[in-house]
């Protein structure tokens, strides 16, 4: 029984199936399309020759996996390690949104719809962002708090190649026994 944290890929069109990816323990890699990978190179961000092109927005949410849990988890934090180690003309953007899904769009192969989002490591453990929500009782396989959604900033000084991966962590109170 532990809480999940979970990348949201797919279509989020009412009937049809969102696909939630357990990336507690795993990368998860950024690219110019909507889907979850470790370490895929297809459709990877392309390098303008000016201005910035941007990843597919990555949508995480937290959720319960387990059985039914007894207590309250709230308090929810998001934050980096506050350096950016991606690279030179790399950078990564942060937005927490709401509770409600939607699907990263853009031109696969190319770039994302940029979120206008945040620096994401200017959140750091000792001023996290702060997530609106928190579940009480939860039962196995609901997901709660709002999305937190990131971006890959990539501009025209970026060099070719995969980046050096980067640390995102959640920190949250729970009464959960």
């Amino acid at each position: 029984m532990a809480v999940k944290i979970y990348r949201l890929t797919g279509t989020a069109n009412e009937g049809e199936a969102t696909t939630y990816t357990d990336i507690t323990s795993i990368n998860t890699r950024l690219n110019a399309e909507d889907a979850h990978s470790t370490a895929g190179e297809t459709n990877p961000i392309l390098i303008p020759a000016e201005g910035t092109n941007y990843s597919y927005k990555c949508s995480t949410q937290l959720g319960w996996d387990g059985t039914t849990g007894d207590g309250t988890i709230n308090n929810l934090k998001w934050y980096t390690d506050g350096a950016n180690g991606l690279g030179t003309g790399v950078g990564l953007q942060v937005v927490s949104s709401s509770d409600t899904y939607v699907q990263a769009t853009g031109t696969v192969g190319t770039s994302g719809v940029n979120i206008d989002g945040t620096h994401a490591f200017n959140y750091t453990s000792t001023s996290p962002l702060s997530v609106t929500g928190s579940v009480t009782d939860p039962t196995d396989g609901e997901k709660f708090g709002n999305i937190v959604e990131i971006q890959t900033t990539v501009d025209s000084t970026a060099s070719a190649g995969a980046t050096n991966s980067e640390t995102i962590t959640w920190r949250y109170d729970s009464t959960i026994a």
